[in-house]
């Protein structure tokens, strides 16, 4: 009754290999990775801070995804910027015309 040695895990081999992953996990890191679907993220914070503007201004050429993935510094960022494969959008307009036209009915009484 004092003896526990059946609950015991069996004792691992010196020379064994850790057991491998499912090969269901295996499969769906890779799908990931086929379909381009990689982050991005360090990139275009690395791009923002170089061309001075927010992340949302920057666009990364969704054609070279692995060469710009690949890219960890600001040097690397740089030659892409050089190359044209980032670039930073130009300023959104923000037109006032409708504004224009809407304070002209207002002061013909309308509204």
């Amino acid at each position: 009754p004092g003896s526990f040695s059946s609950l015991r895990r069996p004792e691992k081999e010196p020379g064994a290999q850790p057991p491998a992953p499912p090969a269901a996990a295996a499969a769906a890191a890779a799908c990931v990775q086929s379909r381009g679907a990689m982050s991005m993220t360090l990139q275009k914070r690395l791009a923002a801070e170089i061309k001075k503007c927010g992340r949302g201004r920057i666009w990364l050429d969704p054609n070279e995804a692995n060469e710009i993935s690949m890219a960890n510094s600001r040097f690397n960022i740089r030659k892409l910027i050089k190359d044209g494969l980032i670039i930073r959008k130009a300023v959104k307009m923000h037109s006032r015309s409708r504004v224009r036209k809407n304070l002209e009915a207002k002061r013909k009484g309308r509204h």
